[in-house]
């Protein structure tokens, strides 16, 4: 066997010498500051416009006029199958759109009451801005025919939000915004005012220049996507491709400040078992968030006493075999303003590790090629992961409070690469965990990017965690990050390489594995279809991997192949199989997975999914081979225009020689009848059985455990940060003393929130 060592010092110089290379090869014409060719400009208009979905005579009568009339997708480049009209205008304070979309048949078009960042699969139209002009990140914002908003913001600057791959989109941003629209007889109206304090551009120039793609989304038996400019799917960039535009010449002076006081109380009942007696407790809180736009290039947010709570429940994950830490996307508003400053390729700012803050701090900011974020928090609770190379725990420092700290800065060298660093830090009483590094991502001509980023920590942990989790006193260890990735219309291909020491810890972010070194190589080709096909694209790829721990022992080596499908009723198909060697627990095991995923909508309000796998895996609680099924059907129904439906069940089990290990049964329901665009009723139900046959068991085990959480929630929103939640929640379980399910936990809480500018 033959193991591949890097050491600290060589990969450092191996770092340096790919960026020198690809700085030569990007070249200094690309600047930032180059000349754009202006595709049209933003008119300034002295009258605003009412935003209620209706083109009323002279309104709008200043606009510049553009047409959607150009299908990037499932087509590519083809005369679009509707008109759109979009109409653009500006006050110096805010941005003006009004969306014409025509429609042939008016009776189809998709369109439901929803909760904001929700209709993403209706008929939609929005705006993608980037007001740097950088070809980093952009502002998007959407909304479906009755004026729901969805908003998000693009990130392409080779940073990460959440667990999944580089760069992409975060519904979790919310911005105050209006908009509003209406069904007619030929199609619908859209209208939106955007404040531009809303949105971070440059500061101190006479005119802004923009990137802007307006967009339709057009779903039928196939979802549309229609756009004012080409895409070039050569082009392994998307914000690259936006059309110029410019405007903005006579921007107000404005206070940009916003205070959000907020009140909550909750009134709970506890115990730990059915047994014990209840314990009451009524828990009224009051806190105060503030936003400052310091001036155009740098922000401000600050919080006292925040309210950090989470209101609606988390959609439940099956947790039965498995080794490491689950994935909980953040919503909070103190730590979502601004978070994809911290952005980079590793997870090492995951602020739901902070749980329970008093006070925070943060400034963020962009000035010409530098962007930059600083932030402090306390925490009361402190919660970190502790990582393995084969699994992961959550511990807990309950009567420890820290101080966490991250700072990120990010040098836009030229459009084509950046460099950046960041450091995070949390510490308490005998408690201290510091990680620092340096990050890189360069874009190689059209269709080729490399990202690297070099990590080091420093840990020192209490005597508790050293007692509970066999932790050592003061650790250091390094991590590294390389991946070179080519797509263009047809063929993708790429290699990365990951290495993470046994040592090194990241409590302030999502690092859940360590102790590894992983080699990927992947691959694969697309076939695009036109107009009149029956499917859209069919890609067929593969990849192999394979890992090492320190010590040169081989933990994974596989292989796979996979087959995505676009076809008629927007349906999608993902079919792969996989096969190799895994290293668990001293042993080694042959395994193999079959796995499928799909959707479809046969009418716009029904979309049906399903997860699906199947094979010989790893019994991790009792080291052995297993065979293993997994089907998840996913069903989101609408009934009317108000009520809608969502399931999410997951049925797994395993059977070892035949005999069933375990099966459990994991359903998340949630019945939503959605008043208006501004409020709604919810009532979520999440129900977890799972059986186990005790005598496969080298441990303890309940032959049969059950766990039931509901919740009622009635929520009434302005905007995202002016609203009013009610509600009541409870939690219980069973195991083979008790012969029902027996409450351990209710509570009703409520909060109002109101978001005030001057």
């Amino acid at each position: 066997m033959m193991t591949v060592k890097i050491s600290e010092k060589h990969s450092v110089l191996f770092l340096l010498f790919l960026l020198g290379t690809a700085l030569l090869m990007t070249g200094a014409p690309d600047a930032l500051s180059q000349e754009d060719p202006i595709s049209f400009t933003i008119p300034y208009v002295q009258s605003q416009p009412t935003i209620d979905g209706e083109i009323a005579e002279g309104e709008w009568a200043g606009a510049e006029r553009v047409y959607l009339d150009n299908e990037t997708h499932p087509s590519q480049n083809v005369p679009a199958l509707v008109d759109t009209e979009v109409l653009m205008m500006e006050d110096g304070a805010n941005f003006f759109l009004a969306f014409i979309a025509s429609d042939p048949e008016p009776a189809k078009i998709g369109a439901f009451y929803r909760d904001r960042d929700t209709c993403w699969d209706d008929d939609l139209v929005g705006v993608v801005i980037d007001t740097f002009n950088d070809e980093r990140r952009a502002f998007e914002f959407f909304a479906n025919p009755f004026g729901v908003q969805m908003d998000r913001i693009n990130n392409e600057g080779g940073g990460r939000l959440g667990p999944g791959p580089t760069g992409g989109s975060d519904s979790a941003w919310n911005a105050i915004w209006d908009s509003a629209g209406q069904i007619t007889d030929t199609g619908y109206v859209v209208e939106m005012k955007i404040p531009l304090t809303q949105l971070r551009f440059p500061g101190g120039l006479d005119k802004q220049t923009w990137g802007i793609d307006l967009v339709r989304y057009y779903p039928r038996n196939k979802r549309h996507r229609l756009s004012n400019i080409k895409r070039d799917y050569d082009l392994s960039c998307y914000l690259c491709q936006l059309a110029k535009t410019q405007g903005f010449t006579q921007l107000e002076e404005n206070v940009n400040l916003r205070l959000v006081p907020t009140l909550t109380a909750s009134y709970s009942r506890d115990r730990l078992s059915h047994e014990d007696e209840w314990e009451d407790e009524f828990d009224p809180e009051a806190g105060l968030d503030l936003r400052w736009g310091i001036n155009q290039d740098f922000y401000l947010n600050a919080t006292i006493n925040p309210d950090f709570s989470q209101v609606e429940a988390d959609v439940a994950q099956l947790d039965v075999n498995t080794t490491f830490s689950l994935f909980y996307p953040e919503r909070r508003e103190f730590f979502l303003d601004g978070a994809d400053y911290f952005d980079t390729r590793a997870s090492l700012v995951y602020t739901r590790n902070i749980s329970a803050p008093e006070y925070g701090l943060k400034l963020t900011g962009k000035r010409d090629v530098h962007s930059f974020g600083v932030f402090f928090a306390n925490d009361e609770t402190t919660n970190f992961i502790i990582p393995g190379t084969q699994g992961s725990f959550i511990a807990s420092l309950q009567d420890e409070e820290s101080l966490n700290t991250a700072f990120r800065y990010r040098l836009d060298i030229n459009r084509n690469t950046n460099l950046g660093m960041i450091v995070t830090d949390r510490r308490g009483d005998g408690y201290a965990n510091t990680v620092a590094g340096i990050d890189g991502n360069i874009r190689i001509g059209s269709s080729d990017r490399i990202e690297m980023q070099l990590m080091r920590s420093r840990s020192e942990y209490p005597e508790q965690i050293q007692k509970d989790y066999g932790q050592s006193a003061k650790i250091d260890d390094h991590a590294y990050l390389l991946s070179y990735r080519h797509e263009d219309n047809r063929w993708n291909w790429g290699g990365r390489y990951t290495e993470y020491g046994n040592d090194f810890r990241a409590d302030m972010g999502f690092i859940n594995r360590v102790g590894f070194r992983e080699f990927d190589i992947s691959g694969g080709h697309n076939w695009r279809f036109g107009p009149g096909s029956t499917f859209s694209r069919f890609y067929l790829g593969g990849d192999w991997e394979k890992s090492y721990d320190e010590s040169g022992r081989t933990l994974e080596d596989q292989y796979g192949v996979r087959v995505n499908l676009e076809g008629p009723l927007q349906s999608f198909v993902f079919l792969g199989y996989s096969q190799g060697e895994n290293f668990y627990n001293d042993e080694y095991f042959d395994v193999y997975t079959l796995f499928l995923f799909g959707r479809i909508r046969p009418s716009s309000n029904l979309e049906i999914g399903v997860d699906f796998d199947y094979g010989d895996s790893i019994d991790y609680a009792n080291t052995r081979l297993g065979r293993s099924l997994t089907i998840g059907p996913d069903i989101n129904m609408h009934i009317g225009k108000h009520f809608q439906l969502n399931l999410r069940h997951s049925f797994q089990k395993m059977e070892i020689d035949g005999e069933r290990l375990y099966s459990t049964n994991l359903s998340d329901l949630r019945f939503t009848y959605q008043f208006g665009i501004r409020s709604f009723l919810r009532v979520t139900v999440q129900y977890s059985d799972t059986k186990s046959n005790q005598s496969l068991y080298v441990f303890d085990v309940d032959a049969r455990s059950k766990y039931l959480t509901t919740q009622l929630l009635y929520s009434y929103k302005i905007n995202p940060q002016t609203r009013f939640f009610i509600g009541y929640s409870d939690t219980g379980f069973q195991d083979d003393e008790l012969t029902k399910i027996h409450k351990t936990n209710r509570t009703f809480f409520t909060k109002l929130s109101y978001a005030w500018s001057p």
